[in-house]
């Protein structure tokens, strides 16, 4: 079964950490190309494997990805580049590339994924990331456009899909049960901001010190409650 899907790929610079490389015109017109950032996860890839995330809330529903994890040399530049820093020598870098596909996960399959249809994106995507390993630094995606995908040809060997678990846009309606993909504020779509995260563990940690005081000052209550009532009219034997 074709379908058009949409080229992407997601690595790393050496100041800045994970950055989209490559982004579907539409989630880059839409200033959403850091749902790829955040959605492209997991270790390194077996060989014809793919992994296949649905994102909710994003600007475009249904979507998927489905992308392979690959670690390539720090140092592999365009073809002809001999200026590759020494000090990358041996180290790798890894790579989230793949599809990005108007379908929800779990019909993602029906689509007949092959690994021709791998190689198309890598020929697509490889030149972007030389690139951007080139410049060493943080610089603005390029963008893709849709390719076809999916046709079956006498040899074709099909991908192996291993679906995982949803990522939601934060703030979206996915996550908040409001009808639009803007934050509750109305002040437009979410965005990564550079504040820390607390854990799970530390919130949980926090509302039990809130419990606890609520306690202690009810506890202090009955206190003074006993020495101004109870004592002066002999409540204590």
């Amino acid at each position: 079964m074709a379908t058009h899907a949409w080229p992407y790929a997601v690595s790393r610079d050496e100041r800045s950490g994970y950055h989209a490389v490559v982004v579907p015109e539409f989630l880059a017109d839409a200033g959403q190309a850091y749902v790829l950032e955040y959605a492209s996860k997991g270790q390194a890839s077996l060989p014809g494997t793919v992994t296949v995330r649905e994102i909710r809330g994003a600007v475009t529903e249904p979507l998927s990805l489905a992308y392979r994890v690959t670690e390539i040399p720090a140092d592999r530049f365009e073809p002809g580049d001999h200026d590759a820093p020494k000090h990358r020598a041996g180290r790798t870098v890894r790579v989230f590339e793949g599809l990005v596909l108007q379908v929800p996960a779990e019909q993602v399959a029906s689509l007949s994924l092959t690994a021709v249809d791998l190689d198309t994106v890598a020929g697509i995507t490889a030149p972007a990331l030389g690139r951007r390993q080139a410049a060493g630094t943080h610089s603005e995606a390029e963008s893709s456009t849709a390719i076809s995908v999916g046709d079956m040809g006498e040899d074709a060997r099909l991908l192996d899909l291993q679906i995982v678990r949803p990522w939601t846009v934060p703030g979206s309606y996915a996550e908040s049960g409001e009808d639009s993909g803007v934050q509750l504020d109305g002040q437009g779509p979410w965005r990564p901001d550079k504040r820390p995260h607390q854990p799970a563990d530390a919130r949980s940690g926090r509302r039990g010190l809130i419990a606890a005081a609520a306690v202690v000052a009810v506890l202090a209550g009955l206190l003074v409650w006993y020495l101004t009532w109870l004592l002066p009219h002999g409540g204590v034997r």
